[in-house]
């Protein structure tokens, strides 16, 4: 039996949503705390999910990081109380890690919006993360065309090489992540998954600039750190030069596997770990289950995910 990981449901609210992404209206979209939302049989988004998680058996007792107004009593483990947007929540949750957790175990992180059953929950890990648990980072991309996601197919999708010698696929962002907090440079991959998660809904010709800009702050003051760790103050040329050189060979369908981990090893990780898990420290794995790329933005995405059945691990 694999060793349990520690979880954290992360299960924020940002008060400046993204533009309203192509064919979609103001009224289509959820507000407020998405994880809140109820379904039919009385359970909210993220009570639904805590109980799918311990009836997957792979995770820890889960630790819910969001505002203890909305969540007390509608989730069934604890919650670590603080009301802001992704950025925010993943600073507490880091927090708690630090204060709780050796910093190189491995740690999940679940989006509270999405209800993969505890089977998938169990297939993906058995399949695509335990045969890579030594990696720092571990993401998954879900394989799938727009109509396999049903009222989700509206998502952004990327194409996506599993090796230079084989087609683009299409693949889907997952809401999964796994990774070693210890070896990350937290404060930068807060901000960059705060902009990534602003931007999802863009045009990716459009994406890449404003997220450059509004990180530049935040690169040069990890530089300064850097002088004073005596290191080579270069992140704030090194990270906008993978990220560019990343969306260049994404917009021409060039881009592999390899290639956006070894960007994202680049920018996320601190350079000791960048050749650390056998030469493989940031893994992206392509599944073809689809409820891992099923966040539920949307009331059609609420009501296709009502029509699905209660965990029963009560």
């Amino acid at each position: 039996m694999p060793t349990r990981l520690a979880i954290i449901v992360l299960a924020g609210s940002d008060p400046f949503p993204g533009p309203i992404p192509r064919g979609l209206k103001q009224e289509d979209i959820l507000t407020g705390y998405k994880g809140s939302h109820r379904l039919p049989w009385g359970r909210c988004l993220a009570g639904e999910l805590v109980e799918r998680v311990k009836e997957s058996d792979r995770f820890e007792d889960p630790i819910l990081i969001g505002p203890r107004r909305v969540y007390e009593g509608q989730v069934n483990c604890e919650i670590v109380d603080v009301d802001g947007n992704l950025m925010t929540t993943l600073r507490c949750a880091f927090e708690v890690i630090r204060s709780r957790f050796s910093p190189f175990s491995p740690i999940a992180f679940f989006s509270c919006d999405i209800l993969p059953t505890p089977d998938e929950i169990r297939r993906l890990l058995e399949t695509c993360y335990d045969p890579y648990q030594k990696c720092m980072f571990w993401w998954q991309l879900v394989e799938a065309q727009p109509d396999d996601l049903g009222a989700s197919g509206w998502k952004p999708s990327y194409q996506i090489r599993p090796d230079g010698g084989q087609p683009p696929k299409n693949l889907f962002p997952g809401h999964l992540i796994i990774a070693r907090p210890g070896a990350l440079r937290t404060s930068l991959t807060s901000r960059i998954l705060e902009l990534m998660y602003r931007y999802r809904s863009r045009d990716i010709h459009k994406r890449h600039f404003p997220m450059i800009g509004r990180s530049l702050g935040r690169l040069v003051l990890e530089d300064f750190r850097q002088l004073f760790l005596f290191k080579s103050p270069v992140l704030s040329v090194s990270i906008p030069y993978h990220v560019l050189r990343a969306c260049y060979k994404l917009r021409r369908q060039q881009m592999t596997v390899s290639d956006f981990e070894y960007a994202v090893g680049k920018t996320f990780l601190h350079r000791e770990f960048h050749h650390s898990a056998d030469g493989r420290p940031v893994v992206f794995s392509i599944t073809r289950i689809a409820s891992f790329a099923k966040d539920i933005d949307t009331k059609a995405e609420l009501a296709e995910a009502s029509e699905g059945k209660p965990c029963v691990s009560d």
